[in-house]
C-alpha cells in the first residue's frame, strides 16, 4: 500500500515506545479496523524510514490481511488521523518492500543568494558510486552507495533537487543538500566536497527536515488509485494548510486524479 504524510505531525516514521509516529498510527488503525490482529502475523513491514519532519508522498507498507482493496482503504482513512492511504496492489508472500528498485526523495529551498551553476555542479558531484561516509549518520552497514540522479530546477523563487538511487544511508540526502547549499551560497568551495568524497573527514552540516519529501518508492509494481470518501475529506481539510506545504499537497492531487 501507498502512503503520505506530514511529516511535521510525527516522531519520524519508525515506530518508538509510546510516541507518536507514522508506523504506529499505521499499525494502530489497522489493528482497530480488523484488518490484522498483530504485528507478526501481519507481517507488517514499512519500505522506507523517514526522519523526524520529512514528509513522504509514495512511501510503501506490507502486510497480510483478508480485506478487500476498496474496503480496507475506505477504513484506514476513517480510522487514521493524518496518514494518507490512497493506493494498493497485492503481491507475493516473498515480497520485501525494503528491496525497492529506486527511491526517489525531493528538496526545495530558496533560490535567493544562490549560484545556480555551482549548485548544479555540487549537486553532479555526488552521481555515480561513492563511499558517503561523510555524508551520513553511520549505523555499522557499508557506506558504499550508487546515487543514479541528482538533478536542480528552477521554479519561481524556489529551486527543487530531485535525488534517485535505489537506497540511502540515514541522514544522507539532508547532508548532501547542506553541502549543496554551503556551494551555492559561496561559503565553501566544490573542491572541499570533492574532497570528503575521497575521504576528508569534514562535516557540512545537515539541511532541515522539513523541505525534505520521499516522493515515491519503485518496486515495479503498478497500483491500483483508490480516492475513497474518507481520503477525500482529508485532502479537502488539508487544502487549508496548503500554504505551507503547497508542492505536497499539488502532487498528492495530481496523483489522486
Amino acid at each position: 500500500m501507498k502512503l503520505a504524510y506530514d511529516g511535521r505531525l510525527f516522531i519520524g516514521s519508525q515506530r518508538q515506545p509510546g510516541l507518536r509516529t507514522v508506523e504506529s498510527e499505521t499499525i494502530d488503525a489497522l489493528v482497530n479496523i480488523g484488518a490484522i490482529s498483530s504485528i507478526a502475523e501481519s507481517r507488517f513491514r514499512f519500505s522506507s524510514r523517514t526522519d523526524r519532519g520529512v514528509s513522504a508522498l509514495g512511501n510503501v507498507f506490507s502486510f497480510v490481511t483478508s480485506f478487500d482493496r476498496k474496503s480496507l482503504l475506505r477504513a484506514l482513512n476513517a480510522a487514521s488521523l493524518d496518514v494518507m492511504y490512497y493506493a494498493v496492489t497485492e503481491v507475493p508472500m516473498s515480497f520485501s518492500p525494503r528491496r525497492a528498485r529506486q527511491r526517489w526523495y525531493r528538496y526545495l529551498f530558496s533560490s535567493d543568494n544562490m549560484d545556480l551553476e555551482m549548485v548544479e555542479q555540487c549537486a553532479t558531484l555526488f552521481e555515480g558510486r561513492h563511499d558517503f561516509k561523510g555524508f551520513c549518520k553511520p549505523d555499522g552497514r557499508s557506506t558504499v552507495r550508487t546515487l543514479n540522479s541528482f538533478r536542480i530546477s528552477s521554479r519561481d523563487e524556489i529551486l527543487v533537487a530531485d535525488i534517485k538511487g535505489r537506497e540511502f544511508l540515514r541522514s544522507q540526502v539532508r547532508r548532501m543538500m547542506a553541502a549543496v547549499i554551503e556551494v551555492g551560497s559561496g561559503k565553501i568551495s566544490i573542491d572541499e566536497v570533492a574532497s570528503v568524497l575521497d575521504g576528508k573527514a569534514k562535516c557540512f552540516g545537515v539541511a532541515p527536515p522539513e523541505h525534505l519529501i520521499l516522493m515515491d518508492v519503485d518496486h515495479g509494481l503498478e497500483f491500483e488509485t483508490i480516492y475513497s470518501p474518507t481520503l477525500n475529506r482529508k485532502v479537502t481539510t488539508y487544502r487549508m494548510d496548503v500554504a505551507s506545504r503547497k508542492e505536497f499537497i499539488d502532487t498528492l492531487c495530481a496523483r489522486l486524479a
